[in-house]
């Protein structure tokens, strides 16, 4: 047998042993941001549906419920007395590529896909509509919770086809 042989078997074992510790504190990290949403949740924000219409002050309350690797969140918007809409937001984490997909709802055309990235308190999740809205079927949005009770939402679109890519909606929701 080799004399390097026995530290080769070492620096593997090591190699393993600090992938494992990494693999999890990684999920332990995602489990962590995942229990922010956690609970009963409700603010204000505007909401700019077309780029024809003016920002519509909206009230909302949302219920978030994690589970391992996923965050479901479901409540409703209401715009004066007039009208009060579902909303909701599924979202699975695959710890291997670190992304997240998932649905939104509460959009009048239907349920759109989502499909990002987390970096810190941020989600940055691409939209795609399953019709064109604003002349594209794409928009951005981005979920901010700083696990001090405060939750952010924001939507950015292009609102005539071609335009500059502009905030549409932001919610700002507080721990209940």
């Amino acid at each position: 047998m080799s004399a390097a042989l026995p530290q080769l078997i070492a620096a593997a074992t090591l190699s393993c042993a600090a992938a494992t510790l990494t693999w999890s504190s990684v999920r332990a990290a995602e489990a962590d941001f995942l229990e922010r949403f956690r609970g009963a949740w409700s603010g204000s924000g505007k909401v700019q549906r077309e780029g024809t219409s003016q920002p519509r002050q909206v009230t909302c309350s949302v219920t978030g419920t994690p589970a391992e690797n996923r965050i479901s969140a479901q409540g409703s918007c209401r715009a004066v007395v007039i009208f009060s809409r579902p909303i909701g937001v599924e979202l699975v984490h695959d710890p291997r590529s670190g992304t997240y997909r998932g649905t939104y709802t509460g959009s009048q055309i239907g349920p759109a896909r989502l499909t990002g990235t987390r970096k810190g308190d941020v989600v940055n999740l691409r939209i795609e509509w399953p019709r064109p809205v604003n002349g594209d079927t794409q928009a951005a949005m981005v979920i901010q919770n700083d696990g001090q009770g405060r939750l952010r939402i924001r939507v950015a679109d292009n609102l005539t086809p071609g335009g500059p890519i502009q905030q549409t909606s932001e919610i700002v929701l507080a721990r209940q």
